[in-house]
């Protein structure tokens, strides 16, 4: 018997070791290593010109945000920020996964190049799912996807790299312009040893 509550409090232990582990190769991730520097460059993961392309409705302004979303993600790869920035509105936002919100198309232009200097060359974003485009009205576009992050060397996105992007967009003067871009990380979820997955 005592045997028994020794091995489950050695079992217990062992899994609390893991869930620290996890949380902590988590919290490394998204603050302690990368800390904003990953949160931020992950921000602008934006819709792939073949994605763009290949589940537009026909409708000529959903295209057209994917598009845009399209040239955004082409001219940030590039390391085209000055591009990407001025696809902003005058006060167009920006808020990254770690909480960092930016206010002006030039603090966006500044902060991306700043994250350009710090990244590692070829790496690029992904997206692994665009899942919702919507029009609250005819004048508002929201772009939903899913999205990764891809270093040098990688085929595919990671966990820990991967991410939830809104992009909210307003139609004026015939074309799209973004109004906000947020991002949210997803870390694997953590639970408590003993705890049922939900």
């Amino acid at each position: 018997m005592r045997k028994a509550k020794q091995t489950k409090s050695e079992e217990n232990k062992m899994k609390m070791e893991t869930l620290e582990a996890k949380t902590e190769a988590c919290e490394m991730h998204g603050s302690k290593i990368f800390g904003p520097l990953m949160a931020i460059i992950a921000t602008f993961v934006f819709l792939s010109s073949a994605q763009a392309a290949d589940t537009s409705s026909g409708d000529p302004k959903e295209t057209a945000i994917r598009e845009l979303s399209a040239r955004m993600t082409e001219a940030y790869n590039n390391g085209d920020v000055s591009e990407v920035a001025s696809n902003f509105t005058p006060d167009g936002q920006l808020i990254s996964g770690d909480g960092t919100h930016l206010h002006t198309p030039a603090d966006i232009e500044h902060y991306l190049a700043e994250l350009r200097a710090k990244l590692p060359k070829g790496t690029r974003f992904v997206i692994t799912a665009v899942t919702d485009v919507r029009f609250p009205t005819p004048d508002v576009a929201v772009v939903t996807s899913e999205d990764g992050w891809l270093f040098p060397g990688e085929a595919t996105s990671s966990e820990k790299n991967k991410g939830i992007q809104s992009l909210v967009a307003v139609w004026r003067e015939g074309t799209w312009h973004v109004v906000l871009v947020e991002r949210t990380w997803r870390c694997p979820p953590q639970r408590l040893p003993g705890s049922q997955p939900n």
